[in-house]
């Protein structure tokens, strides 16, 4: 019997291993592939000669992007847009989410508005109108505030606070403590799970955020890097109009500069996930089925 479970647990162990390293080949892979297309020249690409390593060695797809006149004030765009939007939107989800996960009157109504927004959105040319309307077309604002509340993160927050221990919170109330107080002194610093979660999940809304940018933004000086990146491949046209040079032609194919803008736009987002990691998966499963 126990020989039986010992080959148990090892043909499961086997198995394990065989479908995460399926997994992980699924994600790497790809990304091998795109990162040896843009250190790749032309030819090999258009031939179809590249699949995991670059052939015809060359770095004129990152020169295009890098000497783009417009693509460091895209980062830096970028870095404004996704750090303020981070901050908004997780300070007006928390003092949402708080008081909805408390049995208060009405809570079930509130949360079936919440819900009904999951479904069912103004449109866009409504929410363009208000935008103008407000007087918040082609400002930072104009392009965070009609994305800081996310239903269904809300949703998720609602469900963690709702398992938070009452006791804790009742103990606070009788040290003097208010609700503002215990929200933001005592739920929130033993949340660190649920709000690596958000910051995660906006962090990379914001980032990849290009279409409200392309409506609400006339300037081009205030454009993030998505989308500078975005107009780069746009049949290799620049921001300002002028097209690739004769030399960067010969060189440069429209997979490799894809492929190179991919590489560059998520570099960030791959730098800043293992300092969240620890946090993601607990504060994404236990907002999603505790409540």
């Amino acid at each position: 019997m126990h020989s039986r479970k010992s080959l148990e647990r090892s043909a499961f162990a086997v198995a394990s291993g065989a479908f995460i390293a399926l997994v992980v080949g699924c994600v790497l892979f790809p990304f091998l592939h795109l990162l040896a297309v843009s250190f790749s020249d032309s030819a090999s690409n258009m031939g179809g000669r590249v699949r995991f390593l670059p052939v015809g060695w060359n770095l004129e797809s990152y020169k295009v992007i890098f000497t783009h006149p417009k693509i460091l004030s895209g980062f830096l765009n970028s870095l404004l847009q996704t750090s303020v939007g981070t901050l908004v939107s997780l300070l007006m989800m928390t003092i949402c989410a708080y008081p909805l996960s408390k049995r208060i009157e009405g809570r079930g109504v509130l949360i079936w508005f919440v819900m009904l927004t999951m479904f069912f959105t103004g449109g866009m040319i409504p929410t363009y109108m208000l935008v103008k309307g407000l007087g918040l077309l082609d400002t930072l604002w104009g392009v965070i505030l009609p994305f800081a509340i996310t239903p269904y993160y809300l949703m998720i927050m609602i469900n963690f606070f709702s398992a938070f221990p009452e006791q804790i919170e009742e103990a606070a109330l009788i040290d003097g403590l208010n609700p503002i107080q215990i929200l933001f002194r005592i739920v929130l610093p033993l949340s660190k799970a649920i709000v690596a979660t958000m910051t995660l999940f906006m962090v990379v809304f914001y980032w990849n955020n290009w279409f409200s940018s392309l409506i609400y933004l006339n300037s081009t000086d205030k454009y993030p890097i998505m989308l500078i990146v975005r107009n780069i491949i746009d049949g290799a046209q620049m921001v300002d109009g002028s097209t690739l040079g004769g030399e960067a032609k010969k060189y440069v194919s429209t997979a490799s500069l894809r492929a190179a803008s991919i590489m560059v736009t998520t570099l960030p987002i791959f730098c800043f996930i293992p300092f969240i990691q620890k946090h993601f998966a607990k504060g994404a499963i236990l907002g999603a089925v505790k409540g």
